[in-house]
């Protein structure tokens, strides 16, 4: 990279570069087959070429709808050597929620997957700003004698593509010279609180987000398996960008799977994987076997270390937490190997500073929790705002400071423990409730698969605390027995006073839970499906026998 601070380049001189001192080593595995830097330095060529052949120009907002496949990859390169800004959709998103997005990104171009082509609207009005759709057909030929790619006409109103007949334009390098400084996505938040805003992420900030992984997690450059969706932040940059900075490769499988985990890990060598919370689990809720330890696996990479012993002693695999996110990369991380289980780590201060204030924005003293704030100490590392969310930004950025909304408290030494989301608070019996601490607790129980505490209003003051549960597949568990495993991990204040049972809980695009509508269903959280453990004439399992056989 010739030198230059990471703070400086863009991802396609980094590809470039990549494709010259590496040309024929694996960068990405899939399960069907490999790709060198330099075949995806080439591909990458071939769409930006085409995109740029259809009309796509720089600064142009272009949509990316694709599962976990190569051509996800050699789109959001071919964008960023063309100036234009991906933005990426979850793919499960469908009717008002895919239109308003692509609407309020002002999205004029559309790559989509065929299988989900299905979900656009049948007129062109819904989006009066779209011109073309470009089809990615899984198993058609490339199709590079053709002249242009024209994709049979559905009678839309907008200039259909096919993918594949879009790469005979050569694979020359396009000329366009991106600055670090250049908006490369707009990345969509979770929407765990509400409706998912889009961040306006720099160049700077997903590359800065990535050598930060490869440093804090991954320093020996080991093989990464990522089972996420390519289309959030964690598997695109603290994957397939760490893997590219590193020089090392990444396997992409389409989705997490526990029944193939381990396999796949033995199957890709890996050392590091790009893990969310809810996976660990999931994985240590299964049946023990001989080859718990037969793997090479060393790292979970997650959002929450409080897991990390059961996992060591398991599966001898350390479980590393940092904080992450979308619009900061990755301001708080301890060096490797210097972990603290519960902490997301120290400021990385050389992008950052970092501070625990009130409700005023007054700093708080070690010990005391409230919002973690951050003030960038390097140009474009944090995301310039949510676009055309005036108000959003302009909240985030209030007294100086971007406020995370995230709950946190800090210890003596500088380390940082994340509590909660602010709007995931609860307050009982004069207490502070971390919704978090239950929910771990609660996945403990071997009938459980994953849960969501929430806040709900109380009779009296303060709040009462609802669980929402979804069973393991085969599993059965009666409001009882849940009751009395909440008596025996958990303390009195904390025990829920509310119960319900689910199917599924609901999820965000990057899917979190979506907390907020948990709170918005029935009157105010309370539903006609959900357990009231005061109701008349109920008696509680004594705390003395909560811990018997259930």
């Amino acid at each position: 990279m010739q030198g230059e601070s990471i703070e400086k380049l863009v991802l396609g001189e980094i590809l470039q570069s990549r494709a010259e001192s590496h040309r024929d080593e694996t960068f990405l595995e899939f399960r069907n087959g490999t790709l060198s830097f330099g075949q995806v330095d080439e591909e990458s060529n071939r769409v930006a070429q085409g995109l740029s052949f259809a009309g796509v120009r720089a600064g142009h907002h272009v949509a990316v709808m694709l599962p976990n496949c190569p051509e996800i990859v050699f789109v959001i390169f071919a964008l960023a050597r063309l100036g234009a800004v991906a933005v990426p959709v979850n793919v499960a998103y469908r009717g008002e929620l895919l239109w308003q997005l692509l609407a309020g990104s002002d999205c004029s171009t559309l790559i989509i997957d065929e299988q989900y082509a299905d979900r656009l609207p049948g007129t062109p009005a819904a989006l009066p700003d779209l011109r073309r759709v470009v089809v990615r057909a899984d198993g058609l030929p490339p199709d590079r004698a053709g002249s242009g790619g024209e994709h049979p006409p559905r009678d839309r109103g907008w200039q259909q593509l096919r993918l594949s007949g879009l790469l005979v334009h050569g694979a020359a390098r396009p000329a366009h010279r991106a600055r670090f400084s250049d908006l490369l996505a707009i990345m969509h938040t979770s929407g765990s609180t509400g409706p998912s805003k889009g961040a306006l992420v720099p160049h700077a900030l997903a590359l800065t987000c990535a050598q930060d992984v490869f440093d804090f997690v991954n320093p020996g450059g080991g093989r990464i398996y990522c089972p996420l969706p390519l289309f959030h932040a964690a598997g695109l940059w603290d994957g397939v960008l760490s893997a590219l900075l590193s020089g090392g490769s990444i396997a992409v499988v389409e989705r997490f799977s526990v029944s193939r985990f381990w396999d796949d890990v033995r199957h890709f060598d890996a050392k590091v994987a790009i893990s969310v919370f809810s996976m660990l689990p999931i994985l240590l809720n299964q049946a023990p076997t001989a080859r718990d330890k037969d793997h090479p696996l060393e790292v979970f990479y997650t959002g929450k270390s409080t897991l990390d012993a059961k996992l060591h002693e398991r599966f001898g695999v350390r479980s590393v937490e940092a904080y992450t996110s979308t619009e900061a990369g990755v301001p708080l991380a301890s060096p490797f190997g210097h972990w603290r289980t519960g902490s997301c780590g120290q400021v990385n201060g050389r992008r950052f500073e970092a501070a625990v204030v009130d409700e005023c924005d007054h700093l708080l003293p070690p010990g005391v929790p409230g919002e973690l704030v951050l003030r960038p100490k390097q140009p474009y590392v944090l995301t310039g705002g949510y676009y055309k969310r005036f108000d959003a930004t302009a909240h985030a950025f209030r007294n100086m400071w971007f406020h995370t909304g995230d709950r946190v408290r800090q210890d003596g030494d500088g380390y940082f423990y994340f509590m909660d989301r602010m709007s995931d608070g609860i307050r009982r019996c004069g207490e502070n409730i971390s919704a978090f601490d239950i929910e771990l607790e609660v996945n403990t129980h071997p009938a459980v698969q994953e849960c969501a505490a929430i806040a709900v209003p109380s009779e009296l003051e303060e709040h009462e605390v609802k669980l929402t549960v979804v069973l393991r597949q085969g599993a059965s568990l009666t409001h009882e027995q849940l009751l009395a495993h909440c008596l025996e991990k958990l303390p009195k204040f904390m025990v829920p006073r509310y119960l319900e049972f689910a199917a599924a809980l609901p999820r965000t695009p990057t899917d979190k839970v979506a907390k907020h509508e948990l709170r918005a269903a029935g009157a105010r959280g309370i539903t006609a499906s959900t357990w009231d453990r005061q109701r008349p004439g109920f008696v509680p399992v004594p705390r003395a026998q909560a811990g018997a056989p259930v």
